[in-house]
């Protein structure tokens, strides 16, 4: 009975994972859980009755999040000591070096933005921001760190941001290459014209790559000549991570 219990909450997982990519039909969801489109019909169908997704009537029905989901994940990602950490280590980068600061953790074929810190608050990426990850400085390290979450990127186009963005699958491997040899990600107008990015790695206890640093700005910044205090930052957010039980659990 455990077993089954086990596999039933393991799916409602994975299928809340899949909605949270995009808005998906039973048998898109079955598809990637590798399920019976009836099992995942059934799933899907309890899932909206307790008022987690929302779903569209029609020829073919469509799940989304409801805003119930989407509140308690917002609660979360606001009250998580793991949050603050960021905060602290973004704002103490962009008081140094003037630059906008960022964290950025993986979240499927992007990343997330999980703290951000800049002298105009219209600067993007924003604060809780799903970004491309192949087209940032912060997303090229994420991927060269995850070799197996970079592959199941490149599954699919990857989309043109700004005339430099890397598109090419092969070309953006090399590029990781690129970043596990130098130990920093760069981004030069990749993702918005006139822009540019460097970024640090944070690793976690165990030695993998837990999220990035970044830092952005115009190309008289000169963010390359800032690598030293982003990676100074990267080293503090690392030590406070540690310190949380939610980050040695993630």
């Amino acid at each position: 009975m455990a077993t089954v219990d086990s596999f039933f909450v393991i799916r409602t997982m994975q299928a809340l994972e899949v909605i949270a990519f995009q808005a998906s039909s039973a048998p898109q969801v079955a598809e990637v859980l590798r399920v019976d489109a009836r099992t995942a019909r059934r799933l899907l169908n309890r899932l909206t009755a307790e008022g987690w997704l929302v779903r569209t009537e029609g020829r073919v029905r469509m799940y989304t999040l409801s805003l119930r989901l989407v509140a308690l994940a917002s609660h979360f990602l606001e009250r998580t000591p793991l949050t603050t950490a960021a905060t602290t280590v973004a704002r103490g980068l962009h008081e140094q070096t003037g630059g906008a600061a960022y964290v950025l953790i993986p979240s499927y074929r992007a990343v997330l933005v999980l703290a951000q810190c800049a002298a105009d608050r219209a600067s993007r990426p924003h604060a809780r921001e799903l970004i491309p990850a192949h087209a940032t400085a912060g997303g090229k390290l994420l991927l060269a760190h995850r070799a197996p979450w970079r592959e199941s990127v490149l599954e699919l186009p990857l989309e043109r941001l700004t005339e430099r963005t890397i598109v090419d699958p092969d070309a953006l491997r090399d590029e990781c290459q690129l970043t596990l040899e130098r130990g920093y990600g760069f981004d030069d107008g990749e993702y918005l014209d006139a822009l540019q990015s460097i970024a640090a790695p944070v690793p976690g206890e165990s030695g993998d790559v837990m999220a990035a640093v970044a830092l952005s700005g115009p190309p008289e910044l000169d963010v390359a000549a800032r690598l030293d205090a982003v990676r100074a930052a990267a080293r503090t957010l690392s030590e406070l991570f540690a310190e949380e039980p939610l980050a040695r659990a993630a």
